[in-house]
C-alpha cells in the first residue's frame, strides 16, 4: 500500500488511516532511535510536532470525497450518464466546506465567487472534520500548539480547499454538453429530461445514427415520450439498477399492434451513448497489463505475437480452473502425514 501511495490515489486515503491509527507507536519509535539518515531526520521532526496529527486527520476527513469521484471514474461497468451530476456534486461538496452557504444557493458551479474573502467561512468555521476540530482545541488547551499555530493550520486548509476547487473546476469538463445530454439513459432522471437530449447525439453522430429527416426524428420524440411514461419497477437499492441490461432488453421489445420493434430508434441512440467512455481507466488498466507482462527480461514479446495473446487471454479473464481434492485422498493424506510424524 506504502509502495503506491504516489501514484494511486485510492491509496492515500487507507494509507493516511494506517498512519493514524498507528500514531502513537510511530511516534514513540522515531524518539527512541537516533539515526543521521537525512530521510529519517525529517520523519523524527515530523512526528515531534504536534501539529502533523492534526493535518493527517485533515486528510483523512476530507480525501473521501476524491475517493468517491476517483472510484466512479475507475468503475467498469458504463457510468457516462452519471458523470456530470457527480462532478457538480463534488465541486459543490468542497466549496461547502469553506464558504458559506448563501454564497452557494442557486449558482452554478463556474459562477461560484469561491476566491472571493467576503463568501469564506472564517477559520473557527472551516468543515475540517470533526475529529481534526477536536483534536486541535484539545492541544491549544493543553498548551503544545499557540494560537498563531491553530490560524496557521485553518489558513492551510482554506488554501488546500481552495486550490482543490480552481483544479477541479479547471480540468474536470463540466462545460461539456455530451456529458449533461447523456443523463437521459439513465431511468432514475428521464423525467428531468427532453427529446433533445437524445437528439444532440443524432446530430452529432451522424454516420452512426441515421436519423436526420424530419420523420425520424419525430418517432424518436414518440419513443423516448414513451420511454418517460413507462412504468419501471425499480430494485429495493436503486444503486443496484442495470442500467445496460434495461436498454438491452428495450431494444427488443416491439409494439402489440405492428410487430416493429417500439423503442428501436431510442435505444441505438442509447447504445452508443453507453459505449462511449467515461474516463481513460480502460486504457491505463491495458497500459499496466503490459508493462506488467513485458519486462525487462521479456522485452522481446511481438505486439502481433506472444503478447497479443497474453494480453487476449487475461482480458478475456479465462482463469485456470483450480484443482479440487476428492474427499477420501484427503483424509489418505492426512493419515499418511499423521502416521509419518509419529
Amino acid at each position: 500500500m506504502l509502495l503506491h501511495i504516489s501514484v494511486r490515489w485510492l491509496s492515500l486515503e487507507r494509507c493516511i488511516t494506517r498512519l493514524l491509527r498507528q500514531y502513537g507507536p510511530l511516534t514513540s519509535y522515531f524518539k527512541s532511535l537516533n539515526e543521521k539518515q537525512p530521510r529519517f531526520r525529517r520523519l523524527v521532526d515530523a512526528f515531534s510536532k504536534p501539529l502533523t496529527e492534526v493535518y493527517l486527520l485533515f486528510f483523512q476527513a476530507t480525501l473521501p470525497m476524491f475517493s468517491t469521484l476517483n472510484l466512479l471514474l475507475q468503475r467498469e461497468r458504463s457510468s457516462i450518464f452519471q458523470l456530470h451530476g457527480e462532478m457538480t456534486k463534488f465541486i459543490m461538496k468542497l466549496c461547502a466546506r469553506f464558504m458559506k452557504p448563501l454564497a452557494l444557493q442557486g449558482r452554478q458551479v463556474h459562477d461560484i465567487l469561491y476566491k472571493d474573502p467576503l463568501n469564506q467561512l472564517p477559520g473557527e468555521k472551516l468543515n475540517v472534520g470533526f475529529t481534526t476540530r477536536a483534536t486541535l482545541n484539545r492541544l491549544l488547551e493543553a498548551g503544545d500548539i499557540t494560537p498563531q499555530e491553530v490560524q496557521l493550520f485553518q489558513q492551510a486548509a482554506l488554501a488546500f480547499l481552495v486550490r482543490a476547487v480552481e483544479y477541479g473546476i479547471n480540468k474536470l469538463p463540466l462545460k461539456e454538453a455530451l456529458l449533461k445530454h447523456a443523463k437521459f439513459v439513465d431511468v432514475q432522471q428521464r423525467t428531468e429530461c427532453g427529446v433533445e437530449d437524445a437528439l444532440y447525439f443524432v446530430d452529432r453522430f451522424q454516420e452512426l445514427l441515421p436519423f436526420h429527416q424530419p420523420e425520424e426524428q419525430d418517432k424518436v420524440s414518440e419513443e423516448f415520450l414513451e420511454y418517460q411514461l413507462m412504468d419501471i419497477p425499480m430494485p429495493q437499492d436503486p444503486t443496484t439498477f442495470n442500467v445496460e441490461e434495461f436498454w438491452g432488453s428495450m431494444s427488443s421489445i416491439k409494439s402489440k399492434v405492428t410487430s416493429l420493434s417500439q423503442f428501436g430508434r431510442l435505444s441505438k441512440i442509447a447504445a452508443l451513448v453507453l459505449v462511449l467512455p467515461h474516463s481513460n481507466a480502460d486504457a491505463e488498466r491495458v497500459f499496466s497489463m503490459v508493462g506488467l507482462n513485458k519486462t525487462k527480461t521479456r522485452n522481446s514479446l511481438a505486439l502481433d505475437g506472444t503478447l497479443s495473446s497474453i494480453m487476449t487471454v487475461k482480458m478475456a479473464g479465462l482463469e485456470p480452473q483450480c484443482f479440487k481434492s476428492p474427499q477420501p485422498l484427503c483424509e489418505a493424506g492426512l493419515k499418511t502425514c499423521y502416521q509419518h510424524l509419529q
